[in-house]
């Protein structure tokens, strides 16, 4: 079995959507604020044998000059809580906790991060 260098193949992904709120809607953190743009990173994956050398930082890194560059007010992701890497990672990014799950992901056992750009 040949094992992948970081080289050959893909090693992560992040999803970045950049919204704006629409009228009357309010997301957690903002309550009595206008919000412009903000932005909602999901599904930062990194292969396994690729973990620990930078990729998820240089990611978000990127991620977060792409949504200042395209007005991005704000920054927001959903952590497992059971996940120290991914909160150790977002915690050193800058991200702080506003909300632990919201009723209808309990079970998910996540929590909503945020970051103002």
């Amino acid at each position: 079995m040949v094992r992948p260098t970081i080289v050959e193949s893909v090693v992560g992904t992040l999803d970045l959507s950049i919204r704006w709120l629409l009228p009357g809607e309010i997301f957690p953190g903002v309550y009595g604020k206008t919000l412009g743009r903000y932005g909602y990173v999901s599904d930062l994956t990194v292969a396994r044998f690729a973990r620990r050398h930078g990729i998820a930082t240089n990611m978000m890194q990127f991620a977060i000059e792409t949504a200042k560059s395209n007005g991005v007010e704000v920054m927001y992701v959903h952590v497992d809580r059971n996940n120290k890497p991914a909160l150790q990672l977002f915690e050193k990014m800058g991200f702080e906790m506003i909300e632990e799950a919201s009723e209808g992901l309990v079970e998910d056992n996540t929590y909503l991060l945020c970051r103002s750009l």
